[in-house]
């Protein structure tokens, strides 16, 4: 009997305060969507356009 495999758990951080955070945020979504969530823990970190985390 095999353990399962521990997951790596990574942060997606996204947001801030460029004029790209729109873009960001669709970026985001789109890698968080993209992550085998058998071997990754995606932790979203989100940052407003006034810099707060």
């Amino acid at each position: 009997m095999s353990m399962p495999a521990k997951r790596l758990r990574i942060g997606v951080l996204f947001g801030g305060r460029s004029a790209e955070h729109d873009v960001s945020l669709l970026s985001a979504a789109n890698v968080m969507a993209a992550l085998d969530p058998a071997k990754y823990d995606a932790v979203p970190i989100f940052v407003t356009r006034e810099g707060q985390w």
